[in-house]
């Protein structure tokens, strides 16, 4: 039986370039780009174990014409586990994230939470414990 050895999120983008900046400035490190040099088509940044892959939209229905395109609505989201959601709030906005919801506690107190969007509007939850 085939096993799965990696997982991936792909988000297409407008603007590459700008989402690559604003996950590097949330401290993700660039694992993969291609083309190799010039302008990127797709570049793959890592946290925890995770890769997410920024995709141009433009080249991919190009290329292979998978018909995508960047919502201007979100449709799903990314969720970070990190253990300061109040530092990580404030450091997404500072590399260019729109506020969505500021940090606050569930209801029952167990966790700590906000959302944002990056630049081309995909949604990212942030999550603490606090327990």
């Amino acid at each position: 039986m085939p096993q799965i050895q990696q997982f991936q999120v792909n988000l297409f983008c407008d603007d590459v370039d700008g989402c690559l900046a604003f996950y590097s400035g949330l401290g993700l490190t660039e694992a993969f780009r291609a083309p190799a040099s010039g302008p990127v088509a797709h570049v793959e940044v890592e946290a925890a174990g995770i890769r997410i892959g920024l995709t141009s939209a433009r080249v991919a229905n190009e290329l292979v014409d998978l018909g995508v395109e960047p919502a201007d609505r979100p449709a799903t989201e990314i969720v970070f586990w990190c253990d300061d959601v109040d530092a990580m709030y404030t450091l997404a906005l500072a590399a260019g994230a729109t506020a969505v919801v500021a940090p606050t506690d569930s209801p029952d107190g167990r966790l700590h939470y906000a959302w944002v969007r990056d630049p081309d509007a995909h949604q990212l939850k942030f999550v603490q414990n606090r327990a």
